[in-house]
């Protein structure tokens, strides 16, 4: 998917992405739910990174399985998580490297 999505919107369709794909946002932002992203095959690199995330200065963060399981969690512990919820729990594991605790 060479096109750029929201933040919000691809944590809450997490599912829809294809788990062997990853996650690119730009280096030099704060992220969040209103972020634009690119979620893009890491193999198809060019010097490290998607030629379609070099062009737009992004970098990459975690696969979209990854991803997944996070949003999983933020789910097991919440009845009905909001875009808030996917996104500290996205931003507590990319800092951890560890589940967050609601």
């Amino acid at each position: 998917m060479d096109e750029m999505l929201g933040l919000a919107y691809m944590l809450e369709h997490i599912t829809g992405f294809t788990w062997s794909d990853a996650l690119f946002l730009p280096e030099d932002e704060v992220w969040d739910l209103k972020t634009k992203c690119m979620v893009l095959d890491p193999d198809d690199i060019e010097d490290d990174v998607p030629k379609a995330a070099k062009e737009k200065d992004l970098i990459y963060t975690l696969s979209i399985q990854t991803i997944q399981m996070i949003c999983e969690n933020v789910y097991e512990q919440k009845d009905d998580p909001s875009g808030e919820d996917l996104l500290e729990g996205f931003l507590y594991y990319f800092d951890h490297d560890a589940y967050m605790e609601f």
